[in-house]
């Protein structure tokens, strides 16, 4: 079942001392682009291509005992089965402790040090997706230092459309889209869904996703070229799935209508 009763709030960076997975409700973060909209012309990108880039961690989470899968791994998973998506996820060069209090201690550690911890393998055709979702578990009620290492070494990420989301223990997610905008100005954010990492394994938990991305206009459905109708336009007032203006071919958006140019 679906629902369509979401409160939309700002996040801003977040100071809360609460860390990572679990809390009694679920949050839904909405975070609108602080860049205008820019052309989104025939420039090359894989058309209907997205991307999804995350980090998570198994081993004991705060209010869910021990997991062999991290809980925004297990949100990765809700997106992909109801999204054409591909995925890539950092794995830290160093495992973190399977003990929740040994990891508090290492994760903390990366803070005050302003670490960069390094991650095993990488991506190289970030250029190829203009949608890039982006997530991970919030600790200390921000995002894990790896992702600063990450971002660091992607410049190219800067201009894409990006959506945040992830797990958090009861600050939200609104501080993903604050760091992503911090290394990429000129990206456009779209509304971040943070869930509980306590809920997280809860049906309600997959419905709350299915609907922000429907809302987004990114899960099957919604890009399924089968679904949308064939038409040509001639004024301004076009726009990709993504929210920018289109100049060239591609699926857009048109009076609440999605077409394709060709």
């Amino acid at each position: 079942m679906k629902k369509n009763l979401f409160t939309l709030i700002i996040m801003a960076s977040c100071t809360l001392a609460a860390f990572a997975f679990g809390t009694r409700s679920m949050q839904v973060d909405g975070v609108s682009s602080a860049t205008p909209p820019a052309d989104d012309g025939d420039d090359g990108k894989t058309e209907g291509k997205m991307l999804l880039i995350y980090f998570s961690r198994a081993g004991e989470n705060w209010q869910v005992g021990y997991v062999e899968r991290g809980n925004t791994a297990v949100m990765v998973d809700y997106i992909s089965e109801l999204a054409d998506i591909d995925v890539f996820e950092i794995v830290s060069a160093t495992e973190y402790p399977s003990s929740y209090n040994e990891m508090l201690d290492v994760a903390t550690a990366e803070f005050n040090d302003d670490a960069r911890p390094e991650y095993v393998g990488d991506i190289d055709n970030i250029d190829d997706y203009q949608t890039v979702f982006i997530g991970g578990p919030i600790w200390w009620g921000r995002p894990p230092m790896i992702f600063r290492t990450f971002f660091e070494s992607h410049p190219e990420l800067d201009g894409k459309t990006i959506v945040p989301f992830g797990t958090h223990g009861g600050s939200g997610v609104g501080s993903y889209a604050t760091l992503i905008r911090s290394y990429f100005p000129n990206a456009t954010i779209l509304e971040s869904l943070g869930i509980a990492g306590a809920n997280i394994r809860n049906d309600s938990s997959k419905d709350l996703v299915e609907a922000w991305l429907h809302r987004l206009g990114l899960d099957r459905e919604s890009t399924n070229i089968e679904t949308i109708l064939s038409k040509k336009e001639s004024n301004n007032n076009e726009y990709s799935l993504s929210g920018t203006r289109m100049a060239g071919k591609g699926i857009y958006i048109k009076n609440n209508k999605k077409f394709i140019r060709r």
